[in-house]
């Protein structure tokens, strides 16, 4: 059951953890209700008050939890607000590591319902999502100052971890190392020729959050990987219900959940915060 969640007007006030899963349908509220939690809060933002954010430990390592797609509490608020919300929110607490995920229509006829991707490239199709929260969050003067690479998309170091992981719990048989995102505008499924048109160009699965998620976590300087599961063939490459979903839903929970926290400690036992080396460069007018 959900906890009673505290209201805090600054990041001070608030449990401290470095590390934050933001999760999706892939693990939903389970990980919000499950045992690793032990409180929850909002925080104010210049944005708003944040989504709940829930905070755990998994053998004395903390950390945060915000599920923030496929939630009830979110409806009625406008999408871009609960980004700016969220990841404005994840820079005041002092997030240096966060493990994204969500669940995705396979374009890849290698990938199985149920597999799991660890997927490290996108192409982003959502046109009307804003494409940089930067300025907003980091304020103009700052923000002109970087310009944000993406090569590689994700950070290698927890992509690596969450490959092993996953490979202990999923079995390496329902993995896929790498891989395409592509993400559509939302608010529909696609059109079978959308999804033709989203195979000519590489992609290997497609979904509506993630590739967003990489891109603002690395404008704000915060490692990001994610992890991806396969829940039905993308439109036209195969045929499927709303219980192919939720039959496979409960299965990915308790993976995801087994993964993540694994994964947590991973990341607390790394020898220093770092980031990829070309990933955020300063302008060269600035250097």
């Amino acid at each position: 059951m959900p906890l009673p969640t505290t209201h805090y007007a600054d990041s001070n006030q608030t449990p401290k953890a470095t590390i934050c899963i933001v999760g999706g349908t892939n693990v939903a509220h389970a990980l919000a209700w499950s045992s690793h939690i032990s409180s929850s809060f909002t925080i104010d933002t210049p944005f708003g008050i944040s989504p709940v954010i829930y905070f755990g430990e998994t053998e004395g390592v903390p950390f945060y939890h915000i599920t923030l797609h496929g939630s009830p509490e979110l409806s009625g608020v406008a999408e871009q607000d609960v980004l700016l919300q969220v990841w404005s929110a994840l820079h005041q607490l002092g997030v240096s590591d966060v493990l994204g995920g969500a669940t995705a229509g396979s374009i890849n006829d290698k990938y199985k319902l149920g597999d799991w991707v660890v997927a490290d490239d996108f192409v982003d199709f959502n046109i009307d999502r804003q494409r940089s929260i930067a300025a907003a969050v980091l304020g103009a003067k700052t923000a002109a100052r970087i310009l944000p690479r993406y090569v590689p998309a994700d950070d290698p170091v927890l992509r690596k971890i969450l490959i092993e992981e996953t490979a202990k719990v999923a079995g390496s048989e329902n993995l896929h190392e790498g891989g395409v995102i592509v993400q559509a505008a939302g608010g529909r499924f696609e059109t079978a020729a959308e999804i033709t048109m989203f195979k000519h160009l590489g992609g290997d699965l497609v979904t509506m959050n993630v590739p967003t998620e990489m891109a603002y976590a690395r404008q704000l300087n915060i490692n990001y990987a994610s992890l991806i599961a396969i829940s039905n063939p993308a439109e036209g490459l195969g045929t499927w219900e709303w219980t192919t979903l939720s039959d496979l839903y409960p299965r990915f929970h308790t993976q995801s959940i087994e993964i993540y926290v694994a994964a947590v400690r991973r990341i607390n036992e790394l020898p220093e915060r770092r980031r990829i080396g070309d990933s955020l460069r300063v302008h060269p007018e600035f250097d």
